[in-house]
Formats: C-alpha cells, sequence, structure tokens
C-alpha cells in the first residue's frame, strides 16, 4: 500500500509537513499567542497532579503561562515518528522526514560535489558524485557516530533544550544545516544512512519490518521501498539511486537487518538503545523525587532550565545529592546504556548455551535476532509509558484506555510478526 504512493503525493506531504516542523521551530523563537491559550490553575494538569504546585527537589517549581512549542515538539512529535516506524515502518517515515527532505535541496539545486575518478580502460578522466567510502572511519564506525549523536541529544535535552526555547530551535536549526551541508558534500541519502541520530531508532523500531511495511518484490523490481526516485517529465517514476550504501536500508530493510546484524556496532546500538532510553525516563524521578514533575509537564515548561546545571542532580529517600545536574545526567544515562548491552550480551551468551544443551542448533543471528525483539518489544511500551502521556492524561479516561490497547495491540501484533522471522524466508 505505501509502496503504490506516487511520488508527486508524496513530494507534498513532504513539503507540508517541512513547513509544519519549520513552523514550530519559528514558534520557539517568537510566539506571543498560545500562552494566551494557557491558564495554569486546576484544570491544566492532570487531576491527580493537581496540586498547588509542582515539587522538585522538595520545593514548589515556579509556574506560569508557557508558549506551546515544546510541549508540541516533545509531547505529539516524537512520539508520533517512533509510532510511524513500528507500525509502518522506515519505508514511511523516510518518504515523508523533514529533515531527509531538507538534506536533498543541494541535490534538487544540482549543488553537490564532484570526485575525480579515474577511468581505467580509456585512461580518461572522469567525475562522479562523491560518495563515502566504506573502508573510511565514517564507513567503518558511523553506527557508533549516530550513537553518540543520539546520546548527546537526550543529554541535551534534560540539561539545555527541553524547555529553553531558545536553544531547542538553536540546535534543530545547526541540525539542519548540518544535514544540508552534508547534502552538499556526499550524494544519495548519506544524512540518513551516515550522520542523522535518528537512523538507529529508525533500525531498532522498523527492523527486520514495520507491522504494515510492504514486501519486497522477488522478481526484479526497479523501485522498492523507500528507495530514492525521481518523477520523469511523462510522470514515470524512475530509480534515481546512485549506491551511496550496501545492503541499503532504503532498498530492501529486512536484507540490510540481517546483513549487518553480525557487526559488533549493531548489538552495542541495539542493546544501548534500550538503556539510554530508560535512563532518559527515569532520571526525571531521580532528579525530582517524585513523579509529578515528569507526569505533569513541568519540565517542558521549566523557565529556570539553565540555571539548574549546577544545582544537585539527584534527589533520593529526601535527601539532596551534591553531585553537580551537568555531571550526573551524563553518567546516569552512560551506565543505563551500558549495563543493557551487558545485559544483552549476557543473554546472547546464555542463549547459546541452551541452545547448545539441548540440542537446538540456533545459529548466533537467530538467537541475538529473537534477543533484540524482545528488548525491542519491551523498550517501545516502556517508552510509551512516558512519552506524550503528560498531554494523554488531560484526556477523557475513555481515550486513554483507547489509546492504551492501540499501543499494546500494535507492539504485540509486531512481536508476533517479527519474532519467527529468518534469513533464509
Amino acid at each position: 500500500m505505501l509502496l503504490s504512493i506516487a511520488e508527486r503525493q508524496m513530494h507534498w506531504v513532504r513539503c507540508l509537513l517541512t513547513f509544519a516542523w519549520l513552523l514550530i521551530i519559528a514558534s520557539l523563537l517568537y510566539d506571543p499567542w498560545t500562552p494566551a491559550l494557557i491558564h495554569l490553575n486546576h484544570t491544566s494538569t492532570p487531576q491527580e497532579f493537581a496540586v498547588s504546585c509542582i515539587h522538585v527537589q522538595g520545593k514548589c517549581l515556579p509556574e506560569r503561562a508557557y508558549p506551546l512549542g515544546t510541549t508540541v515538539m516533545w509531547g505529539v512529535i516524537v512520539p508520533a515518528s517512533i509510532f510511524i516506524l513500528l507500525v509502518f515502518g522506515h519505508e514511511l517515515w523516510r518518504r515523508i522526514c523533514p529533515l531527509s527532505f531538507l538534506s536533498q535541496i543541494p541535490r534538487a539545486l544540482g549543488w553537490q560535489r564532484y570526485s575525480q575518478h579515474q577511468q581505467s580502460q580509456l585512461g580518461k578522466e572522469r567525475y562522479r558524485l562523491a560518495k563515502v567510502n566504506p573502508k573510511s572511519w565514517l564507513g567503518k564506525n558511523y553506527a557508533y557516530l549516530q550513537f553518540g549523536w543520539l546520546f548527546l541529544g537526550l543529554c541535551g535535552r534534560i540539561l539545555f533544550f527541553d524547555a529553553d526555547r531558545l536553544i531547542l530551535a538553536s540546535w534543530l536549526l545547526f541540525t539542519i544545516v548540518f544535514a544540508i551541508t552534508v547534502g552538499y558534500f556526499y550524494s544519495g541519502k548519506t544524512w540518513c544512512n551516515y550522520f542523522c541520530p535518528m537512523a538507529p531508532v529508525e533500525k531498532i523500531y522498523s527492523q527486520p519490518s514495520g507491522l504494515f511495511s510492504s514486501k519486497v518484490d522477488k522478481k526484479n523490481q526497479p523501485i522498492s521501498q523507500s528507495m530514492c526516485r525521481i518523477v520523469l517529465p511523462e510522470g514515470k517514476e524512475q530509480s534515481d539511486c546512485v549506491g551511496c550504501q550496501n545492503a541499503c536500508i532504503d532498498i530492501d530493510g529486512e536484507r540490510a537487518y540481517w546483513q549487518d546484524l553480525k557487526k559488533p556496532s549493531e548489538s552495542f546500538v541495539r542493546y544501548g538503545y534500550s538503556g539510554l532510553v530508560f535512563g532518559y525516563f527515569i532520571y526525571y524521578y531521580l532528579y525530582a523525587g517524585n513523579w509529578e514533575y515528569y507526569f505533569s509537564g513541568a519540565w517542558a515548561r521549566q523557565t529556570n532550565q539553565l540555571a539548574t546545571l549546577w544545582s544537585p542532580g539527584l534527589y533520593l529517600f529526601e535527601r539532596p545529592i551534591y553531585l553537580p545536574k551537568l555531571i550526573t545526567v551524563p553518567i546516569i544515562l552512560g551506565g543505563c546504556t551500558a549495563i543493557a548491552y551487558i545485559l544483552g550480551r549476557w543473554a546472547e551468551t546464555q542463549a547459546k548455551a541452551y541452545s547448545r544443551r539441548r540440542k537446538l542448533y540456533l545459529s548466533p543471528h537467530i538467537i541475538r535476532h529473537r534477543i533484540l525483539t524482545i528488548y525491542t518489544f519491551s523498550i517501545f511500551n516502556f517508552f510509551f509509558i512516558f512519552a506524550g502521556r503528560p498531554l494523554i492524561l488531560l484526556l477523557p479516561s475513555w481515550i486513554q484506555w483507547i489509546y492504551n490497547l492501540l499501543l499494546a495491540l500494535a507492539s504485540t501484533l509486531w512481536f508476533y510478526k517479527n519474532l519467527p522471522r529468518h534469513p533464509h524466508l
């Protein structure tokens, strides 16, 4: 179904979503209207948190009317992207992603870098679009680079731009400029495949297959999934792939999954991501000493976020731990990442030993795949316990029940579909 959507239609969808995203970024810089829509009274927070103040480390957090830019960014856009990846797969997300669209501006304008290439048979020099050398440092370590950027982004959210609209807008604008720059220096979807911090998240939730991902035709199909394409003057679509990555996720996501699964970087990224997400959400409790700080959404409208960088980073048993927040955040998130990775590798070792004892003859790839599937199923449901919850708790209880059932149903069907997957299928 998704594969059959015409590229012209998807182009307008990308334009619309990109315009909406840029509008939200602009609202972070100037927004005199939405604060008037917010009234901080007993109806502006969930009923169980409708108290006179939100307690953070035993003190009331001062609040006032606030713009909605950060609330929409963290409460709507981020959860929606994760849901799309698990349900509809990477192929829909990569065809509508505003950042991917913006990174293609140099290609659309014909402003791309060419590298010199010698044609050996004729002895003449010719030029071709520059690509990342798979044997280069970037070609071998891009997964660690992307995960590192994702780690810095989550640390930055807690420390700098969860609520500070100016810093958040600056971070997003810097990312956009960087993506466009990469689009000039390298061809194809190099930004998506080698640099984007969202790429590990895309792989984790959409591989080996999203719930409604299209299957790659066994026949010679010129265009598949989210493969790069152009529209010819007569309206026919044509592949525009430049081969910027071997076993590309845009051409065949499941084939790319099984080929990359044996890489050490994949196990680190996929196991570590679960710990990173766990540590991120748990930190709000460790910092404030209660859950009302997170579930009320006060963290997204905190007016003095930067002033807390050197305040105690932990508040346990009603006592502050005098280690600065600036240091505590990377320690907690990094520690949870390391623990999740160690547990994942330990589970692999135990599963391999069990397979040998029972003579099940399961390959290491199948064992890793099944453990990763359990990890992804678990972290998806854990993520949606928190993601967007401050807004969901404002809705009637029957809508909350439908929302929860929809998430549980989608993740369960995804788990049922992907757990028995096998590379030979």
